[in-house]
């Protein structure tokens, strides 16, 4: 069935992606890594419960919206800003605190 739109992914999710993980997945399967991959897994729940607890609830929940206001923009670069400003400060601070030193 094809779509007349300018995404060729629209419909059930996008179809491109969706091929490129299954792909990857029988590349994994049949490169066998998937024992050691569990062995891994297994050894990393056993040495760090909790942060393996931790991720995996983190895991659930799924991604994270990427979508981000105007106003959340705006306030991230002013923060940004003013770190980089401060550092610039300090740095000149400093140089102009140092001893002149001619030669």
């Amino acid at each position: 069935m094809k779509t007349h739109g300018k995404d060729p992914n629209q419909g059930e999710g996008d179809k491109m992606s969706a091929r490129h993980y299954g792909r990857s997945v029988r590349e994994f399967i049949a490169e066998g890594k998937v024992d050691d991959a569990a062995r891994n897994a297994k050894a990393y729940v056993e040495r760090s419960p909790d942060l393996a607890e931790r991720a995996e609830r983190r895991a659930r929940k799924g991604p994270r919206g990427t979508r981000v206001s105007v106003d959340e923009l705006i306030a991230r670069s002013r923060s940004a800003v003013d770190r980089v400003m401060a550092m610039l400060e300090r740095a000149t601070s400093k140089l102009r605190s140092r001893p002149h030193r001619s030669k």
